[in-house]
């Protein structure tokens, strides 16, 4: 009896290794050098968060409001975001949730996808963690990639 489970075990340890085998892994890629102008390709090889414009990535999140929710007790992060580029961006933004003594309580993110150069949007990032007392929210990381 034990031989069958441990038999069946070992099948279906098999069966749950081999499915997570095939799962592809997505990764943004920067856009392409000759897509941007000369001056702008030797900046975007200094720093992947620089677009074709030459711009940092960061300068185009801005956060407008930082709340915590009285129901939950969640931080929330509203944000601003600005292509400043000249074509298409998609963001993907981070922010931290930090309380009054400096202490990161979480995290949250936000994505806005295909925003055409010139192009505003709002977006929130919310937290999962409660929050008490007073929450400050700033940025944490910003990744800007053409799909």
């Amino acid at each position: 009896m034990r031989i069958r489970f441990a038999a069946a075990g070992l099948i279906v340890g098999a069966v749950a290794l081999t499915g997570c085998m095939g799962v592809p892994r997505y990764e943004a890629t920067p856009a392409p050098a000759s897509a941007a102008p000369k001056e702008a390709a030797s900046e975007a090889a200094e720093s992947p968060s620089k677009a074709a414009s030459g711009g940092e990535a960061e300068d185009d999140v801005k956060v407008t409001g930082c709340s915590v929710d009285g129901a939950t007790g969640w931080p929330s992060a509203k944000l601003l975001i600005t292509n400043r580029a000249e074509r298409q961006f998609s963001y993907m933004v981070t922010v931290e949730f930090v309380d009054a003594s400096g202490t990161r309580i979480g995290t949250g993110v936000a994505a806005e996808n295909k925003l055409a150069a010139g192009q505003n949007a709002r977006a929130t990032a919310q937290g999962f963690v409660k929050a008490s007392g007073s929450v400050k929210c700033r940025v944490a990381d910003v990744q800007r990639y053409s799909l």
